[in-house]
């Protein structure tokens, strides 16, 4: 019979300090035997305990304390204890819970990602199926509507491309921080050109465009180009979600050795719950309104991670019919 819960392990411990009280009482002949015996009966029993206690329980904790300790390399086998162990088993508990939801997370934005760029690529991959089909059976020579269904598809051809360039960009940059060209530049310079480039899309959708520089010098130390990109997304955002006759402002503000940037508008803001959310790839606050002003959904998921790049984090402030503010900081350069 194995001894391998409690009950056994009392039963037997019983039975043992039991008999050798027995033994003990029957050779007990003078005062002498008594003191020596007694002596003998308590070393007995603490030697009979500790054997217990060492084999039925300290040896099988410690195996299973052996497959936690090489995740931990805190506590030595020499120094276990029991407070020890309990301590380190919950710590090691929360972890694995925490990587088990990790996991989870992962898995469900894998599927919601998969499930976003098939849905992303299907709409226009259906257009241009619709469009060369209806050329195929006799659209082509009519003249009111072939040039006109080539360009359709022609436009979806270019959305399908902006997402493919979008997502390889992502990839190269989750995989090249190192690779980042730091330098100093001139930051003001920089955005008055993105600025500039914007000035026909702004003027259609009738945003005015404002640079404020507050801070002390004008330059800033990061990889220029990818910087142009980010301020390329943030505002061609703030003027498509932004309101007829509004205005994008972006503004330059002192933080000792640091600069604080910010990309403001007055557009049609975004409810605070969905602002978790808001640097996902692919993710759209207002979807119908998303896709009909364009883009592939990756640009705010680009700006994260070219910041991420350069040891920075994107940060919004938005209220609904109000505005959106986003920022973030760069080291000033020389």
């Amino acid at each position: 019979m194995k001894i391998n819960n409690p009950i056994k392990i009392a039963v037997f411990l019983s039975l043992v300090i039991f008999s050798s009280a027995i033994i003990v009482y029957y050779i007990l002949d003078d005062s002498i035997s008594i003191i020596y015996s007694s002596g003998t009966f308590f070393l007995f029993t603490i030697w009979l305990i500790y054997y217990v206690v060492k084999k039925f329980f300290h040896e099988k904790i410690k195996v299973i304390y052996k497959s936690i300790y090489k995740f931990k390399g805190s506590s030595t086998f020499r120094d276990l204890d029991i407070d020890t162990v309990e301590r380190e088993t919950e710590e090691w508990a929360d972890a694995k819970e925490e990587e088990l939801n990790a996991y989870r997370r992962d898995e469900n934005y894998r599927r919601e990602f998969l499930g976003n760029v098939s849905h992303e690529l299907k709409t226009p991959i259906f257009n241009i199926q619709g469009y060369i089909q209806t050329l195929l059976d006799g659209g082509l020579n009519d003249e009111k509507i072939n040039i006109k269904y080539l360009e359709r598809a022609n436009k979806s051809v270019e959305r399908m491309i902006n997402i493919v360039e979008d997502l390889e960009a992502i990839s190269r940059l989750e995989t090249e921080h190192s690779q980042l060209d730091m330098q100093s530049f001139n930051i003001v310079k920089l955005v008055n050109e993105v600025l500039e480039s914007f000035e026909m899309k702004s003027g259609l959708m009738k945003v005015e465009l404002e640079l404020i520089n507050e801070s002390q010098s004008q330059f800033a130390i990061g990889d220029r180009d990818k910087i142009q990109q980010v301020f390329t997304n943030l505002i061609s955002n703030s003027i498509k979600y932004g309101k007829t006759g509004g205005k994008t402002k972006v503004s330059f503000f002192d933080m000792e050795q640091n600069i604080l940037i910010e990309v403001a508008d007055n557009g049609i803001g975004i409810e605070e719950h969905f602002l978790g959310r808001l640097f996902e790839r692919f993710y759209r606050v207002d979807k119908d309104r998303s896709r009909d002003v364009g883009g592939s959904g990756l640009g705010l998921a680009i700006v994260k991670h070219i910041l991420e790049g350069h040891n920075q984090t994107i940060n919004v402030r938005s209220t609904k019919n109000v505005g959106s503010t986003f920022s973030f900081i760069l080291k000033k350069g020389d």
